[in-house]
């Protein structure tokens, strides 16, 4: 009990204070969603990298792994986007004082003012791209099959022989390359940390992996409109922890009065 009573004295108070709201859509949103997408070709880059070493053997493992690096990029999104949040609720703080004060306040600086669907507008811009990426391949992505591989130079030797050759002229069959093509293998990509999960020796998994691949390829981007959301929280924090340490000051003010005039009442009496 003695326990629960410290957290509860110690626990920081949260204090909302009112802002003005900006606008759903501003010019800094282009710009922050494209540093957004610069975000995700860095993640993508780390896929790459540390993807390679992912493959375990255990179905398991790999699937744990994977999805730890796909969390530690969306925390680092939603810590981008709860600094943003952050700085433009105090902006509407300010704002809003000044409003009330009779100044008046311009359109750049409502712009930059905190509101609730500007995270969601910053990461669709964002995520635009992955997705005229992705959806193409999840509508026609097909089971994976096995593939023509190279033949050995040996066999060329014997391919003056028709009982040989015969069999072996599906070998001989053209593959175009399509743009289907380059899509899905980017597409991949996008997705390597799931569909590392799944592995070629899983085609049903991964087929339901690349008719997902929107969505999945989306995940990461959606920590910062999550954490854009908390900006509030995180205002009310600070206006929380500055109104505790000012109390905790005026105590120990008052604890000092206290003691001194404690000392004085004891030299009077001395005297």
């Amino acid at each position: 009990m003695q326990n629960q009573s410290r957290n509860n004295k110690t626990k920081t108070p949260l204090i909302f204070k009112p802002y003005l709201k900006g606008n759903l859509f501003d010019a800094a949103a282009v710009k922050r969603g494209i540093r957004l997408m610069a975000y995700y070709l860095m993640f993508v880059f780390l896929y790459l990298i540390v993807g390679s070493a992912l493959q375990f053997d255990s179905f398991l493992i790999r699937t744990l792994l994977n999805l730890v690096i796909v969390l530690i990029c969306a925390m680092i999104v939603y810590m981008d986007g709860s600094r943003l949040g952050e700085n433009e609720v105090a902006f509407g703080e300010i704002a809003l004082a000044r409003q009330e004060a009779g100044k008046p306040v311009d359109g750049k600086d409502k712009q930059r003012c905190f509101h609730p669907g500007k995270g969601w507008i910053i990461a669709l811009i964002a995520v635009v791209p992955v997705i005229l990426i992705t959806l193409p391949h999840a509508f026609t992505a097909t089971k994976q099959v096995y593939s023509l591989q190279s033949l050995p130079r040996w066999v060329s030797g014997f391919s003056s022989q028709e009982e040989i050759s015969a069999p072996l002229a599906y070998y001989n069959q053209n593959v175009n390359v399509t743009v289907l093509d380059v899509l899905r293998m980017v597409s991949r990509i996008l997705i390597f940390p799931f569909a590392n999960i799944a592995t070629a020796n899983n085609p049903e998994l991964l087929l339901t992996i690349d008719r997902l691949s929107p969505l999945l390829a989306s995940l990461p981007l959606l920590g910062f409109p999550i954490g854009y959301l908390t900006g509030p929280r995180s205002r009310a924090m600070i206006h929380g922890g500055i109104s505790s340490n000012n109390k905790r000051v005026q105590r120990k003010k008052k604890k000092a009065i206290k003691a001194r005039q404690a000392r004085t009442e004891k030299k009077n009496e001395i005297i």
